[in-house]
């Protein structure tokens, strides 16, 4: 026994389910209750104006494909998803199964709204609302597999908020969430509608972009400045405006049998190339790169285990008081032997290092021999002091302040016998972080020297909130002095403001007489370079007479 006209009715009016029937032109000609309850309009406003009104305009265009696919055949089914406009001006999302009959259309539709906000929390991130690594990366797996199919090439551009943990430190951790949202809602502005915009994590972002040329609108170089753009502006944010710049790496496939993860890889390294430049450089991944990474992963294997092998040594140039050219200590520098390249300077080897984080424990062991050699002079009665450098990992360390201690302990080397030497770009990339290493050093009765002073944006109004002792003009300065007035006017200045401030200035890179001339004259105290002696192992450093007395040229400062 078949339904009545009666169940009939009462299924339609009842059901969960939105039901509709439709003319050819797109008029809806009848609609079950539903309709209203997930819409809001009433049914007489719904059979009002066309369904196509209705439609989100992100989705019309494939609705209307649908629409036109089906009404061209014969009888037939189709399915798909699309956001109709509700009347409190939300989008409700339907996924729709409507039958094309030659004349009409029966349809039903259900309402997913929930589901999809589900698989959007699921695949975007909660902070930026921009796609998460998943999804990216499944996008960016998508164009490449399109590439046998479309013009163009697939780009995976990898883009890193530069400086972001020292805007977390400087304004606080709600302000680098700001930057960070800021900066996907401009690059999802900036960027094409079929462009990814996703957050691959931390501080940086990952952006697909297909069908793209070698140049023009459309090509490479115009994308990797729309990206470049969406730092232009400053971020504002509960504490003033914040500057930001982004360094981008990239990747290009024009094959679709290229992995997803190969090409995010050639990214990464093409990023950390642009950040060796500075702050807000891009960097195209190319054949000589990839010679590049293959030379240095080598090395970063073989770097791996120089230190078991013994290796790695230390050589120490000499510290001279500049009043009367006696050494009054050393800057232990690092050497490897390499097995087949011979010696290398740490500018072979020493990024590699920070970037594995080999540096800690290599670091340690330099710390260790360092204390170690000067213990041995100081008990032959040479009173020197040894300066040791500090790479940004390092200070980083939570273990680096037992480090120093136990350094110090196992060597019995009195505490204001080392200085630690930091970066001065090294310390303002975390100000904060840096400032209460540097404060625990002091505690300890270490002497603290700023490196490489000058080369910062910010130098000298750094420097008064600093716990240091010793400034080190940076060689740079020290090359031209003869030459330029500017460089001149900075060394004199530096040595006028350490003089008022209590601290001591050693210049570097002193090469020529000239220069030991003009420093003599300045008032520098303290000055290292080849024309005093270069860096040599611990049996050939000039030494002091022994038993002398203490060395004067650097104040042990206390906090």
């Amino acid at each position: 026994m078949g339904p009545t006209q009666g169940h009939v009715e009462r299924f339609f009016e009842r059901s969960p389910d939105l039901l509709a029937t439709a003319d050819r032109r797109g008029h809806f000609t009848c609609l079950n209750p539903e309709w209203e309850a997930v819409l809001g309009w009433s049914r007489e406003e719904l059979m009002a104006e066309p369904y196509l009104n209705l439609v989100h305009p992100e989705d019309l265009e494939r609705t209307c494909q649908e629409i036109a696919r089906a009404t061209d055949s014969a009888p037939c089914v189709t399915r798909y998803e699309n956001r109709l406009r509700a009347r409190d001006g939300t989008w409700r999302w339907l996924l729709w199964g409507a039958r094309w009959d030659g004349e009409g259309w029966t349809a039903v539709a259900k309402d997913i709204t929930t589901r999809r906000e589900l698989e959007r929390q699921t695949l975007h991130d909660p902070l930026t609302g921009a796609a998460n690594r998943a999804l990216a990366t499944d996008r960016l797996r998508a164009a490449i597999a399109r590439l046998g199919r479309s013009a163009g090439a697939a780009v995976a551009l990898l883009v890193d908020v530069d400086d972001l943990a020292a805007i977390n430190d400087a304004h606080g951790h709600a302000a680098g969430d700001a930057v960070l949202r800021a900066v996907a809602d401009r690059l999802v502005e900036r960027l094409r509608a079929a462009d990814t915009v996703g957050r691959f994590g931390g501080d940086r972002f990952l952006v697909v972009a297909e069908g793209l040329g070698d140049g023009g609108a459309h090509g490479i170089e115009a994308v990797i400045e729309r990206v470049h753009g969406a730092f232009a502006r400053p971020v504002p944010t509960r504490t003033g405006l914040v500057g930001i710049t982004g360094s981008v790496g990239v990747a290009v496939a024009r094959e679709p049998d290229v992995d997803p993860g190969d090409l995010i890889r050639d990214a990464d390294v093409a990023l950390r190339r642009a950040k060796r430049r500075g702050r807000g450089f891009a960097e195209v991944y190319d054949a000589t790169l990839a010679a590049e990474v293959a030379a240095r992963l080598q090395l970063a294997a073989q770097l791996r285990g120089a230190l078991q092998r013994h290796e790695l040594r230390v050589v120490f140039q000499p510290l001279v008081a500049l009043a009367d050219g006696a050494p009054i200590g050393c800057e232990a520098l690092l050497r490897w032997d390499h097995p087949t390249q011979g010696e290398l300077a740490p500018g072979a080897f020493l990024r590699i290092a920070e970037d594995d984080g080999l540096i800690v424990p290599i670091g340690a062991w330099v710390l260790e021999e360092s204390c170690r050699q000067l213990a041995q002079w100081r008990a032959d009665g040479h009173d020197l002091w040894v300066s040791v450098n500090v790479s940004a990992r390092q200070l980083g360390h939570p273990d680096f302040i037992a480090v120093v201690e136990r350094a110090l302990r196992q060597t019995g080397v009195p505490p204001h016998a080392i200085c630690l030497e930091v970066t001065e770009t090294t310390v303002l990339r975390r100000p904060e972080v840096a400032r209460q290493v540097l404060d625990a050093l002091r505690r300890l009765g270490v002497r603290v020297a700023l490196d490489d002073f000058g080369l910062g944006y910010s130098s000298l109004t750094h420097l008064k909130a600093l716990p240091v002792d010793v400034v080190k003009v940076d060689r740079s300065f020290v090359a031209d002095l003869c030459a330029s007035t500017q460089d001149r006017a900075v060394v004199e200045a530096v040595l006028t403001l350490a003089r008022r401030m209590g601290l001591t200035v050693i210049a570097e890179g002193v090469e020529t007489a000239g220069q030991d001339e003009l420093l003599r004259e300045m008032g520098c105290p303290v000055v290292q370079g080849y024309l005093y002696g270069r860096p040599v192992p611990p049996g050939e450093v000039a030494l002091p007479p022994a038993a002398a007395p203490p060395a004067q040229a650097i104040a042990s400062s206390r906090p």
